[in-house]
């Protein structure tokens, strides 16, 4: 087996497959996150939140809303993942 010359650019889909995989773990974390602050920051505002009258409502969706949100964040992940890397990989490196 032969190795590529020098000069040859690698394929720039590897580096975009790299990206989709950290990037589906980044927005399966960061995406939760940042909508249970938002929903928590919401909640603080909510005069019925706290009451009787809420029943544990503003509770459960303070828990349901980010677990419904790691899908979409992972599918964001992966997108935005894929686009950096595939650009990361398309760019020229350094010429010795």
């Amino acid at each position: 087996m032969t190795t590529p010359p020098a000069d040859e650019q690698p394929s720039p889909s590897g580096g975009g497959v790299a990206g989709a995989g950290l990037g589906c773990l980044a927005g399966a974390f960061v995406v939760p996150i940042v909508v249970f602050v938002i929903v928590l920051i919401r909640n603080a505002f909510d005069p019925v939140c706290g009451t009787p009258a809420d029943s544990g409502g503003c509770e459960m969706g303070l828990f349901a809303i980010p677990i419904t949100s790691v899908v979409p964040g992972v599918l964001i992940g992966i997108v935005a993942g894929f686009a950096l890397g595939r650009q990361r990989a398309s760019r020229p490196g350094p010429k010795p």
